[in-house]
Order: C-alpha cells, then sequence, then structure tokens
C-alpha cells in the first residue's frame, strides 16, 4: 500500500508539474496575445485613416479613433447613427448611390465625396469599400483628401490662368506679324518698286556696252531677289490670301511656295467640305498648324513624302458633333513617343490646339513616319 501511495503522489506530482508548465505557457501565451491585441487595437485605433463598419443604410456600427475625429464626435456616440448626419454640407444623394453601388458589388468600390465647402479644413474624403461576407455590413476606409483637392483645384486654376494666357500671346503675335508684314510690304515694298522704276530708266538711256549698263542690270537682278525675299517673308509673317480669298486659297499658295523650296519631298493636300466663312481666328491657327507640321516633318523627320488633310468631320452620339479635322502624316524617321524626345514645334502646335479647345494626337515609331490628327470644335454658328 504504501509503494502504491507513493507511486500514486509522485504521479500527481508529476502531473502538477506539467499542469503548472501549461498554465505559465498559457498566460504568457494570453499575455502575447494581450500585447498583440492591444498593438493591433492602437494601430487600428490610431492610423492614419478611418476604419469604419457600416450597414447598407449607412448606419455606423464600428470606428476607430481617427474616424471619429474625421466626423467630430466621441466615439462611443456614433454607434448606430447615420454617417451622413455628421457632416453639413455632405452630397447625400452621390452618398447614398455609393452605398447602393458597394451592396451591389463583390469588389472593393470607392468615391472622392464632398462633404464641405473648398474653403474649409475638411471638405472631401475618400471613401473606399467591401462588402463583408454577411453581405449586410461592409467594411469602410475613409481618408482625408481635402488638401489633395485643393492642390488639384489650384492647379487646375493656373492650367486655366496658362491656357488664357496663351491664347492671348497668339493673338497679340499674328497682331504684330500682321503689323510688320503691313509694314514692309507698304515701305519697303514702295521703295523697292522706286528702286526698280529709276533703274529701267537707267537701262533704257544707256549704252548696253557700258559698264553703267552692266552695274544696273545687276541691281535689277539684286531688286527681283529682294521682292522675292520679301514676297516669302509676307507670306510667312501674315499670308494675303488668308485675308482676300480664305483658308483653301491660302493652304493651295502655301502648298505651292513649299514645292517651289523643297522639290525633294512629295507634298499632298486634300480639302474635303466647305472650309469658306470659318472666322479670323480659326483660319490663322489652322493655318499655322499646317505650316508648322510641315517644317517639322521636313526638318526634323527628314521625310519624303508628306500628306495633309482637312475636312469636316461629324460624330454621332447622345449628340451631333461637328469637328474640323487636320491630318499630318509624313514617312519620316519616326520617334519615340515614351522617349520624351518631344521637339518645341510639336509642344507649339499642341498649345496651340488647346487655346482653341481642341485635341491633339500623336502617333509615331522610330522609321514608321509620324501621324498627327488634330479635331477642333467647328464653330457654333456655322
Amino acid at each position: 500500500m504504501n509503494q502504491r501511495s507513493q507511486y500514486r503522489r509522485l504521479v500527481d506530482f508529476e502531473l502538477h508539474n506539467q499542469m503548472q508548465l501549461l498554465s505559465n505557457q498559457l498566460q504568457i501565451k494570453q499575455q502575447e496575445l494581450e500585447k498583440s491585441r492591444n498593438c493591433y487595437v492602437d494601430l487600428y485605433d490610431h492610423a492614419p485613416v478611418g476604419y469604419l463598419t457600416l450597414d447598407n443604410n449607412g448606419k455606423i456600427f464600428s470606428i476607430n479613433l481617427t474616424g471619429a475625429s474625421l466626423l467630430k464626435a466621441e466615439r462611443h456616440t456614433l454607434i448606430g447613427k447615420l454617417f451622413s448626419d455628421y457632416f453639413a454640407n455632405i452630397d447625400k444623394q452621390a452618398f447614398v448611390t455609393y452605398l447602393q453601388e458597394t451592396f451591389s458589388s463583390s469588389r472593393k468600390t470607392s468615391i472622392d465625396l464632398k462633404i464641405g465647402n473648398i474653403d474649409d479644413i475638411l471638405s472631401y474624403v475618400r471613401l473606399e469599400s467591401t462588402v463583408i461576407n454577411s453581405k449586410n455590413m461592409c467594411r469602410m476606409m475613409m481618408t482625408d483628401i481635402s488638401q489633395l483637392k485643393k492642390m488639384i483645384n489650384l492647379n487646375r486654376d493656373l492650367l486655366t490662368e496658362n491656357r488664357q494666357l496663351m491664347k492671348e500671346l497668339f493673338r497679340v503675335q499674328e497682331k504684330e506679324r500682321r503689323v510688320l508684314a503691313r509694314e514692309l510690304h507698304d515701305a519697303l515694298g514702295q521703295w523697292l518698286t522706286a528702286i526698280r522704276a529709276e533703274n529701267e530708266v537707267i537701262l533704257n538711256y544707256t549704252d548696253k556696252n557700258s559698264i553703267i549698263f552692266t552695274s544696273a542690270q545687276a541691281i535689277k537682278e539684286c531688286t527681283e531677289k529682294m521682292h522675292q525675299v520679301i514676297r516669302t517673308m509676307l507670306h510667312r509673317l501674315r499670308p494675303i490670301l488668308l485675308d482676300t480669298l480664305g483658308l483653301p486659297d491660302a493652304l493651295c499658295e502655301l502648298k505651292k511656295q513649299w514645292i517651289s523650296h523643297n522639290t525633294g519631298t512629295i507634298l499632298r493636300l486634300e480639302l474635303s467640305g466647305n472650309l469658306s466663312l470659318l472666322g479670323e481666328r480659326l483660319n490663322i491657327n489652322i493655318f499655322r498648324l499646317v505650316q508648322e507640321g510641315l517644317n517639322n516633318a521636313y526638318k526634323h523627320a527628314k521625310a519624303s513624302q508628306i500628306d495633309v488633310f482637312l475636312g469636316r468631320e461629324t460624330i454621332m452620339g447622345n449628340s451631333t458633333a461637328e469637328f474640323l479635322l487636320l491630318k499630318i502624316k509624313d514617312n519620316g524617321k519616326g520617334f519615340n513617343l515614351h522617349a520624351n524626345s518631344t521637339g518645341l514645334g510639336l509642344v507649339g502646335m499642341r498649345e496651340r490646339v488647346i487655346t482653341l479647345d481642341g485635341r491633339m494626337v500623336i502617333e509615331s515609331a522610330q522609321n514608321r513616319g509620324t501621324d498627327i490628327t488634330i479635331r477642333l470644335p467647328f464653330p457654333a454658328k456655322n
């Protein structure tokens, strides 16, 4: 009996030790779990974004401290209340529509929601939500994007101002070109005409074998070359046909002059539809776009063939829209669109298109030529 009693006490002692060891290990695990939980709670509560759980009516069932801070209320007072009630200027219809979209989707949904005036400290929040498995609850992440929206609005305002300045710059530039062209034509042109007239008198009353006749003949040739140079300058500054006969004739004259100066390049011009009465602003800007496009194709692309098309385009949709379509295509060396090597010529063309509320698309690749497509909204009065 004594041996059996001793054996039992020994088994009880070992069992007690094992239980004590398991109890100590359990306490350690519980402490680690508690520490981990506190860490998680701390991370959850003080995360830089708000975390919420909402039902399909927008009632709050849980929220972290950051979320409560964004809603400017104590956390315990928010439970069971409607999310939208805590923003005086919230777009409620947009929020309701967003909730419906969230609960009808299996994917994460997001919205930038206006909740106040743009000058308020808190004016916009970004909501990102995912439905929980129970289907009647969703987890939502709320981020304050008020400063981001203010910067976006500021950048948009700066961009608008910049485009207005560019529009005014092009207007002043064309005005100065017109004044300079008129002065060249009226002043220098008249003096050249007078020189040529006086020179003809000298030629008519001078012996053809004399030195004076030879010099007068040289003067005649020089004045003719100067006349051609001034005529080319005048056309570049302000094409006369643009003001007198309109855009189509001005483009045909541009083609004629361009071919005479670039004999090794084939230039094909196609005009479609009624392009008259577009107005001075559109006329001069389209002319400049074609002019710059031709220069880029010849000087930079080293093209041997250039095709230019200008016509009307009607796009059918919810509402019919009419555009002016300009295409400039060459077979030159092309360039890598992603290499950030776009020259100032194309940048100037794009800026000009933007001031006309149009759109410019460039397609190009190495050794595969370049296609430029420009769409400009057609004047409403036409």
